[in-house]
């Protein structure tokens, strides 16, 4: 009987477990990539602006 409860109780925790950790992780995850896709996009964006802005004086000037 102890075996059984027991058992029983070791599903019970794993399943607990794994929809603990899969919330935890989805909400983790969704955070971390928030944060970490505005700070690339940003970086890459001003990066990006700058150079397309460089080239773009650079046409204008060497035309006129």
């Amino acid at each position: 009987l102890f075996i059984v409860k027991y058992y029983n109780l070791s599903i019970y925790l794993s399943i607990y477990l794994s929809i603990y950790l899969s919330i935890y992780l989805s909400i983790y995850l969704s955070i971390y990539l928030s944060i970490y896709l505005s700070i690339y996009l940003s970086i890459y964006l001003s990066i990006y602006l700058s150079i397309y802005l460089f080239i773009y004086l650079f046409i204008y000037l060497y035309s006129a």
